[in-house]
Parts: C-alpha cells; structure tokens; sequence
C-alpha cells in the first residue's frame, strides 16, 4: 500500500513538473520570437551608381575664326556616332555592374533574413529533449499515474 502511495505521489509530481516545465519552455519561445522580432536587420549596400560624363567638344569662340569654329564642329559632328557608341557601351558596363552590385546586395540581405528565420524556427539547433522535455516528463507522470491505478484496482 505504501509503495502505491509512493508511486502515484511520484505520478503526481512527475506531472506537476511537466507542466511548469511546460509553461517555461513557452514562455522562453515566447522570449525567442521577441528576440527574433528585435533582432537586428542587415541591409547590404550596393556600389553607388555614379557615372560621370565629360563635355562632348570644347567649343570657346574667344578668339577663333568662323572657319576654324565651323571645322570643330564638323569634326565633332564626324565623332559624334563612335563617341555615343562609347559612351553608350561605357554605359551599358557600368549600368550591368551596377544592376549585379544591387542584386548581389539583395541577395545577402535576403540570406541574412532566412538565416534568422532558419534559426529561430529551428530553434537555433536546440536538441530533441530540450524542445520536448516538459511534455515528455508529463507523459511519463501520466503513465505512471495509469500504471499505479492499475496496478491498485488489481490488488484485492
């Protein structure tokens, strides 16, 4: 009689600790979600789009003749199509650097992001009975408890 008084005053302590184990481990998730929430974010900078452009002639009428003014435009305007295809492809170069510096900026903010989330959700690697333990403790109480209930109504 006394080893059954033993046993399911253990059944009973087994469950109460699984349950304010329980309550802890929420509470610390709870904890855990805030901190995620609070966590600080990363935002990764891409170079700076900066793209200088150069005056096209260098055309001052101080004291130049109207010859001389007509022949720089002229020669100018004979550069002008090998001058706009560089600067075009000069462009077009530093407009895809650029647009790669942007992407692979947003790619490691949005890493940074999953790997916090990853983490959390994971539990940042926590192990199988610290996630489980209040609940495993409160099956074994109610199985002991079921046990020496059993084994009591058995008894004559």
């Amino acid at each position: 009689m006394a080893t059954v008084v033993i046993l399911a005053s253990l059944a009973a302590l087994f469950e109460i600790v699984g349950i304010a184990v329980t309550i802890v481990d929420i509470r610390a998730a709870r904890k855990r979600v805030a901190g995620y929430l609070k966590r600080p974010r990363h935002v990764y900078a891409s170079a700076d789009l900066a793209v200088a452009f150069a005056a096209a002639v260098d055309l001052e009428p101080g004291n130049q003749t109207l010859e001389k003014r007509i022949g720089a435009l002229e020669a100018w305007r004979r550069g002008l199509p090998d001058e706009l295809k560089y600067r075009e492809d000069q462009l077009k170069d530093q407009l895809a650097s650029d647009f790669r510096n942007a992407l692979t900026a947003a790619e490691k903010t949005i890493d940074d992001q999953f790997q916090g989330l990853r983490e959390y959700v994971e539990g940042a690697q926590q192990s199988f009975w610290a996630g489980y333990r209040g609940p495993i403790i409160l099956v074994a109480g109610v199985v002991l408890g079921l046990v020496v209930n059993i084994v009591s109504s058995l008894r004559p």
